[in-house]
């Protein structure tokens, strides 16, 4: 049975917006030792064999003749079973080996599951959210609550405040500039430049995390749908690798902007990642400011060093 969705509320105070879902808490608690791991992965949920533990999928990339909610599946797409939002919130299985992270895939297999990423938010948002924003959760911290390697998809009735606040950037820069703040931001990235090419990494001059990298194409696009899958797929299986190697494995949450469904304005779809390498305390928290002790160039040398090759 699935739990009921989320309220979204608005703080009148200091206009924040939250989603208040108490039925989140049945969720499982996530694993944090490899032991734990190995002894409890034949029963875990997202494994092969296992669909009838999750609701049924809406999406699926399969073997030719293999049936929904049966093994055969390469991608599997599922509604969660704890939504924060009901009807909006969907759990992405990127690879039935339950250790394969996205890194671990192929090019072809990369490839095929950015497409499903692209699909389910043109789905949701001709379906009438405003929004879809697509999250990656990774280690003990990050939040994630399986050790099946996933993505969530959130769709949203309103466009989320910090993508909010991105398109109001966007909207400055250009009415005052004339181009896209995004690519000028590129242009001026210099030491902090990760990866060069069609796809674009850097560590941002005033990050809020340590290690804090944002990804995106070189050539102006809005959205996802305008993305060259197989290019975005090298370089983000290259960006991860370098991020797990340069931090030691730290908990990483990563996400992507695309455009919302009523798009006004210029903008220019990216990935942040956010390793999780230091606590958020009590300054970030009251003031809404990052604090980070990393050097940004500092931080963008470690992950070149990092890369591996094409």
């Amino acid at each position: 049975m699935t739990a009921p969705g989320g309220d979204l509320r608005r703080n009148p105070v200091n206009g924040k917006l939250a989603l208040v879902a108490p039925g989140r808490a049945a969720r499982p608690a996530g694993r944090t030792h490899q032991k734990d791991m190995e002894e409890t992965a034949p029963a875990c949920p997202f494994c092969p064999g296992h669909e009838a533990l999750t609701p049924p999928e809406v999406d699926a990339a399969r073997k030719t003749g293999s049936a929904p909610d049966s093994a055969g599946w390469r991608v599997r797409v599922i509604p969660n079973k704890y939504p924060a939002i009901a009807g909006g919130h969907e759990v992405i299985l990127h690879s039935p080996d339950h250790r394969a992270e996205l890194e671990d895939l192929g090019e072809e297999a990369l490839t095929e599951v950015l497409g499903v990423w692209r699909r389910r938010i043109a789905a949701h948002l001709a379906g009438g959210a405003e929004a879809a924003t697509l999250i990656v959760n990774r280690g003990a911290g990050s939040g994630a609550s399986l050790d099946h390697p996933h993505e969530q998809l959130f769709a949203t009735g309103v466009v989320p405040p910090l993508l909010l606040d991105e398109l109001l950037e966007f909207e400055r820069h250009r009415d005052r500039y004339g181009d896209c703040v995004l690519c000028a931001e590129m242009e001026a990235a210099g030491a902090r430049l990760v990866l060069d090419g069609d796809v674009v990494a850097w560590v941002p001059a005033a990050s809020r995390f340590n290690g804090e990298l944002w990804l995106a194409p070189r050539d102006h696009q809005t959205d996802l749908g305008c993305a060259d899958l197989g290019a975005l797929a090298g370089a983000l299986r290259r960006v991860l690798v370098a991020i797990t190697t340069a931090t030691d494995q730290a908990p990483l949450n990563f996400w992507l902007h695309t455009a919302p469904a009523h798009l006004r304005g210029p903008f220019h779809w990216h990935l942040e990642f956010a390793p999780r390498s230091a606590a958020i305390a009590g300054f970030e928290l009251g003031t809404d400011i990052g604090l980070v002790t990393v050097d940004p160039a500092g931080a963008a040398a470690a992950y070149r060093a990092a890369l591996p090759p094409e």
